[in-house]
C-alpha cells in the first residue's frame, strides 16, 4: 500500500515539473501557476501601492507632499510605509536632499514603470466594470 502511494506521489511530482505551453512559450509549472501572481500581489498589493505607482507614472521626481495630494485619502503613515516598501522592492527610488527644511523626492524606477501597462489595463477594466454595473443596476 505504501509503495503505491509513493509511486503516485513521485508521478504527481514529475507531472508538476513538466513544462507547459503558455502564451506560445514554454514555461515551468511554477511560472504558470499561482506563485508569480502571489509574488506580484505581495509587491503591489494593498489599498495604496498601485495608486502610488500610478501617481508616479510620469517618471518625474515628485516631492512627498505633492504625492500625498495626488493619492486621495492616504495617511502620512500609510504613504511612508508604502513608499518604504516600494523602494525596498525596487519599484520606486527615494532621493533625499541635505537641506533645511528636509526635501525628499520619489520617482518610479524602470522596473516599476514596467507595471504601468498592467495598471492601465486594470484601470480600464474597472472603468468598464463600473459602466456595466450601472447599466444593470
Amino acid at each position: 500500500m505504501k509503495k503505491d502511494k509513493k509511486k503516485k506521489k513521485a508521478k504527481h511530482e514529475q507531472a508538476e515539473l513538466r513544462p507547459l505551453i503558455y502564451a506560445d512559450k514554454e514555461v515551468s509549472t511554477e511560472e504558470a501557476g499561482e506563485e508569480p501572481l502571489r509574488d506580484a500581489v505581495q509587491l503591489t498589493g494593498g489599498k495604496w501601492k498601485l495608486r502610488i505607482l500610478w501617481a508616479l507614472r510620469s517618471g518625474e521626481s515628485i516631492r512627498y507632499g505633492v504625492l500625498k495630494q495626488q493619492v486621495n485619502g492616504i495617511t502620512d503613515m500609510m504613504l511612508s510605509q508604502s513608499l518604504r516598501e516600494l523602494t525596498k522592492d525596487g519599484l520606486t527610488e527615494r532621493r533625499q536632499f541635505q537641506e533645511i527644511p528636509p526635501k525628499v523626492e520619489y520617482r518610479i524606477t524602470s522596473v516599476g514603470a514596467e507595471l504601468l501597462p498592467a495598471i492601465e489595463l486594470f484601470r480600464a477594466w474597472a472603468i468598464k466594470y463600473r459602466r456595466e454595473e450601472h447599466k444593470n443596476g
